[in-house]
């Protein structure tokens, strides 16, 4: 820690913070700036006798500024324009990873580089991944057999081959552990073991709409209680201050003092047995 303190200079001024800073372009973004951008944009729609009042309003915001009245914007402004969407087929960079909109065969490139890494290792050379079940491809109607694809059964399929190529792998290695066959099996074991992660994979959105459909029945579960709890809490003062009311009925109304066992106290004692009265009330509800 004292090494530490050495190294840092010596100024006031500094910050040390745990998380960046925002970037700095999110002070734009004001009540102002998006006043001035849609007066602009309005100016550009009047100016332009092709546009209809209908067309105005079904654009997004900044939609009908063309590129060279984006460019002339001030700095601020141009900011609050967001970009145009990238295309399905477009590549675009999440954390370095090339992306589509339509989404990437990740899979695919995760095989790829499985068989290329297997291949400088020099072991298994000439594996590539093989999809051994059928898949639907982009013309196939989702009423197809193609489409209803078993998982389950061709999971169960896959399962039984590898326990047979295995116990085939035994027999080969047992009586030649050099022997060519015991590359062939193995590759035919990483085949289905292939396949059965991609099946797998497949009911990745499935198990998504059974997460969500959980977190929502806890969340409702989690208001129901608070609700209950609520309600019993509610009917708790409303005992406790019923009970305060048959206790206080003793009162002499518009005398300013208390009749109790025929002996009159002051307004003062008065007071403070209906505070401690209502002290022991809050203590009831609130618990110890």
């Amino acid at each position: 820690m004292a090494d530490l303190q050495q190294q840092l200079p010596d100024d006031e001024d500094l910050q040390l913070s745990l998380f960046p800073d925002p970037p700095p372009f999110y002070k734009h973004f004001t009540t102002g700036n998006l006043a001035r951008l849609q007066k602009i944009e309005k100016e550009a729609t009047n100016g332009d006798d092709n546009t209809n009042e209908s067309i105005t309003v079904s654009k997004p915001f900044a939609a009908k500024l063309s590129a060279e009245q984006i460019l002339a914007l001030p700095t601020e402004l141009r900011y609050l324009i967001p970009p145009e969407p990238p295309a399905d087929d477009e590549d675009f960079h999440v954390f370095e990873v090339i992306s589509k909109a339509k989404g990437t065969d990740v899979f695919m490139k995760d095989m790829e580089f499985i068989a290329k890494s297997l291949e400088a290792e020099d072991v298994l050379p000439g594996w590539t991944y093989e999809q051994l079940y059928p898949s639907p491809d982009a013309t196939t109607q989702l009423t197809s057999k193609a489409a209803s694809l078993d998982r389950q059964n061709y999971l169960f399929r896959f399962a039984r081959s590898i326990v047979l190529s295995y116990i085939s792998l035994l027999g080969i290695v047992a009586v030649d552990p050099v022997s060519e066959q015991k590359n062939e099996k193995l590759k035919d074991i990483l085949t289905m073991v292939s396949n059965m992660h991609a099946l797998i994979n497949e009911y990745r959105p499935h198990q998504a709409r059974q997460t969500l459909i959980w977190k929502m029945e806890e969340q409702v579960k989690r208001k129901k209680e608070e609700i209950e709890g609520v309600r019993k809490a509610g009917g708790k003062v409303r005992e406790v201050l019923e009970e305060f009311a048959r206790s206080t009925g003793s009162l002499v109304q518009g005398t300013g003092v208390e009749k109790k066992d025929d002996v009159v106290l002051p307004e003062q004692d008065r007071t403070g047995d209906a505070q401690r009265l209502m002290w022991e009330a809050m203590d009831d509800i609130l618990g110890p």
